[in-house]
């Protein structure tokens, strides 16, 4: 998920309450997995291969805000797609929450790939949330993983900021592995991410993602599994409901105005599982 932004110029809401009932935001989702997996001790005609694709929306309306700042709404999701063959359609819609900070926490699961992504989306929008990206950087980022005891160490660049739909959205590069090896375990598992962030710091919105996974794990018992993952998340819209308006500042004057950056060249959405240990996405305009 990279390339994002493309720069527009619309009025700062910076003073204001930038969720509000009534607000809407819609993302579009790509996935693309391919799984390797062979039981132990088998020859080469016993390995399966298995590939997913699926493609889609997620959106959030919002109903309500707390005193805090925490946001609730209703998260619709509609994914199309195909797995080891078959046809296969998600579509749920389940209770939200919007942390100040950005993070989205559904009520109830969706779907597994989607989970997963929604999860290191939060985890990584806390650690974005906290940091001060214009005196540090670059700098490291620690996750223990949830599924093996491993702990995955990230390294973080913020590669500039841009304006996107108005919003200052933060451009992180990400890049991680973990490595779980312990002596006389059967089980051997090693993870690789790599892609980049999007994230509106001022705000607190979760603006995309487009990460790449690698996974083998290996038991002696069960047999081995290499898995490689590419899902992008990136905002399509953001539908807001009338905000009241903003006094304009007596120092400022139309001569003054900061003329609008210029719009960065696009730059395609992978259309399988992406060389580039960069992945990135470039999203459409409303």
């Amino acid at each position: 998920m990279c390339a994002l932004v493309a720069a527009v110029s619309v009025p700062s809401l910076a003073d204001a309450p930038h969720l509000l009932p009534g607000d809407k935001l819609t993302y579009d989702i790509t996935i693309q997995v391919n799984e390797r997996t062979a039981p132990p001790r088998v020859s080469a005609s016993k390995v399966r291969n298995d590939s997913s694709a699926g493609a889609g929306t997620a959106t959030l309306e919002i109903v309500g805000v707390d005193p805090d700042g925490t946001a609730n709404g209703n998260l619709s999701v509609e994914l199309l797609g195909f797995s080891a063959g078959q046809p296969i359609i998600v579509r749920k819609t389940v209770a939200a929450k919007i942390a100040p900070n950005g993070e989205i926490h559904p009520a109830t699961n969706i779907d597994p790939l989607f989970d997963q992504a929604i999860a290191l989306a939060d985890q990584s929008i806390r650690d974005l949330a906290g940091h001060d990206v214009h005196s540090q950087p670059s700098w490291q980022w620690r996750l223990p993983a949830a599924t093996y005891p491993m702990t995955i160490e990230f390294d973080r660049v913020l590669r500039g900021e841009q304006s996107y739909q108005g919003l200052p959205t933060l451009i992180v590069q990400t890049t991680g592995s973990g490595q779980y090896a312990a002596d006389a375990d059967p089980v051997q598992a090693s993870v690789s991410l790599a892609g980049t962030y999007y994230y509106d710091q001022r705000d607190g919105l979760f603006i995309g993602q487009a990460m790449r996974s690698d996974t083998n794990v290996a038991d002696e018992t069960s047999g081995s599994v290499d898995a490689s993952s590419l899902i992008t998340i990136v905002l399509r819209s953001f539908t807001r409901v009338q905000r009241p308006e903003a006094s304009p500042s007596p120092a400022t004057t139309e001569s003054e105005a900061t003329p609008a950056p210029a719009t960065p060249a696009p730059t395609p959405v992978p259309n399988e599982i992406a060389p580039s240990p960069y992945p990135t996405v470039t999203p459409s305009l409303p």
